[in-house]
């Protein structure tokens, strides 16, 4: 029997220096260059407990709710078939991704990409982009522990072919935990919106020991929350340009904005149907969706 621990989500960037010989400004004889790498993702880890040992499964992606869904998809998918922890290769990730993947990010979010990771091996990515390579390394040091600024400068030299006249700035921030009880699923969000700082939690009860809720179902719940909020933030924002009369510097086009609403109207449908199917109760309160 499969047991998940404790899962994470994780904003990280990590910016790679590369050091010049020569005199700088302050009469130190390096001199810092313009970055030669620049990683951002979010990270997400998956602690896979089985009788033998603790599989690490990592899920990276370019934005919070593609990530959040494709570690729905990952932990749905090792539970009904542990056999994907020994040959994670041979899943369809790439059908799994592409069925979460809606027509809204279809047109107005192709950058987004995801990455899946067992055991420090590289099982799917969703694109061959050269940033995505350089996290593979870092994922294949770390198998499933901390990111640190040591492990980053070990993969970029791996990935640059340097090592000595590298300097590593790595930053992490937790932005979402979920755990597990008897009683509930819980998650604790630490939301950052228009340069201000907050969070809530959620906690989905399960409605009886026989029949406990889905832990990809609260991720996917929680991913619809934290999407709904980048619209709201979104509209808020453009609403304030054109206050100030600045649309017209702006690249941003009226199907956009209509296209924005219509997702953030299909997602709160999402999640009040998932809220009247089952017991969800927020602290300190339900974030304003609208």
């Amino acid at each position: 029997m499969l047991e998940i621990g404790t899962i994470t989500l994780y904003r990280e960037k990590s910016v790679i220096h590369k050091m010049e010989n020569g005199l700088s400004d302050d009469g130190t004889d390096e001199e810092r260059q313009a970055p030669v790498l620049s990683l951002r993702s979010n990270r997400v880890t998956i602690p896979i407990k089985t009788k033998l040992a603790t599989i690490p499964v990592v899920v990276r992606g370019h934005n919070i709710p593609g990530t959040m869904r494709m570690a729905a998809v990952v932990v749905d998918e090792i539970r009904r078939d542990p056999q994907a922890l020994q040959d994670p290769t041979d899943v369809d990730w790439e059908t799994f991704w592409r069925r979460r993947i809606s027509k809204y990010e279809n047109d107005y979010m192709r950058e987004a990409w995801v990455s899946v990771h067992v055991g420090g091996t590289l099982a799917f990515a969703s694109t061959e982009d050269d940033n995505v390579k350089a996290l593979a390394e870092i994922e294949s040091l770390a198998a499933g522990a901390d990111v640190t600024d040591a492990l980053v400068q070990e993969a970029a030299a791996n990935v640059l072919g340097a090592l000595e006249d590298l300097v590593v700035e790595h930053d992490s921030q937790t932005a979402f935990v979920f755990t597990s009880t008897p009683q509930y699923l819980r998650a604790a969000i630490l939301e950052r919106r228009d340069r201000k700082t907050g969070s809530y939690a959620i906690a989905v009860y399960h409605p009886s020991p026989q029949r406990p809720v889905r832990l990809a179902a609260v991720i996917s719940f929680a991913s619809d929350l934290a999407e709904t909020l980048t619209h709201k933030s979104f509209i808020d924002r453009i609403q304030d340009m054109i206050a100030a009369n600045q649309m017209q510097d702006s690249q941003i086009t009226p199907a956009q904005i209509q296209a924005t609403r219509n997702r953030r109207k299909d997602l709160i449908q999402q999640i009040e149907d998932f809220e009247q199917a089952n017991k969800v109760v927020y602290r300190p309160e339900r974030p304003n969706l609208i």
